[in-house]
């Protein structure tokens, strides 16, 4: 057989495995998925004592966005595990936008985390990943009951889960869960995390990983 009749032979078995999507896991194209980090500040500031100088302990918070990042799967994050830290440098942002952040994420040290661990490492300018936290944190709504005010309450995980899922058309019950932090008598909870497609859209996480059990307990605003 001639040279030019085995490439033409091999493009077409190349074409037909692309048609047919056989590559291995690795070697497909990636769709970001992003998932949004919401902290229960009251509980988050009663169970790590080194924060409770910060505003979000100080001034009364409810809920604030802890980081936006881009959810991998197990074998992602293997291959990642070495780059912690994206950049050392803090974010550059404009007054306006500070402002606008400091109803989400109050703490500037808060902000710089999120930016040099998180939003760096996503290929996005600092301004962009701010605005992409905003936007996503502004389409989701969350229960009154995460911002009322009194004692400690017990509330079934489910039932707040399916609270939360009332609340947003589109998210489904693999697109969101909860995580819970133990101290010697109760099992807060501690964390909302939402997974959003690149376009912002609710979307199925990839690396579904709750630790709740079945009843936890909210930490009232004091």
């Amino acid at each position: 057989m001639k040279l030019g009749g085995i490439v033409c032979r091999l493009v077409a078995v190349v074409a037909s495995l692309c048609a047919q999507n056989v590559f291995a896991e690795g070697d497909q194209p990636v769709k970001h998925h992003y998932l949004l980090s919401i902290n229960l500040a009251p509980a988050a500031c009663i169970l790590h004592p080194e924060w409770r100088e910060l505003r979000q302990c100080q001034e009364g918070y409810s809920i604030i966005v802890h980081g936006l990042w881009t959810e991998k799967t197990a074998a992602e994050k293997k291959r990642l595990e070495k780059a912690e830290v994206c950049s050392e440098k803090p974010p550059e942002l404009s007054p306006v936008q500070q402002r606008v952040l400091e109803k989400l994420m109050p703490d500037e040290a808060v902000r710089d985390k999120a930016w040099q661990k998180y939003g760096a490492c996503m290929g996005l300018s600092a301004q962009d990943y701010f605005r992409t936290i905003t936007a996503y944190t502004n389409k989701l709504k969350l229960p009154d009951t995460f911002k009322q005010e009194g004692s400690d309450k017990v509330v079934g995980r489910d039932e707040l889960l399916g609270q939360i899922i009332k609340l947003n058309a589109g998210l489904t019950e693999k697109g969101v869960y909860l995580r819970c932090q133990s101290n010697q008598e109760k099992t807060f909870v501690t964390e909302v995390r939402v997974c959003y497609d690149k376009l912002g859209q609710f979307i199925d996480c990839k690396n579904f990983k709750p630790n709740c059990p079945e009843s936890v307990t909210l930490r009232m605003v004091k």
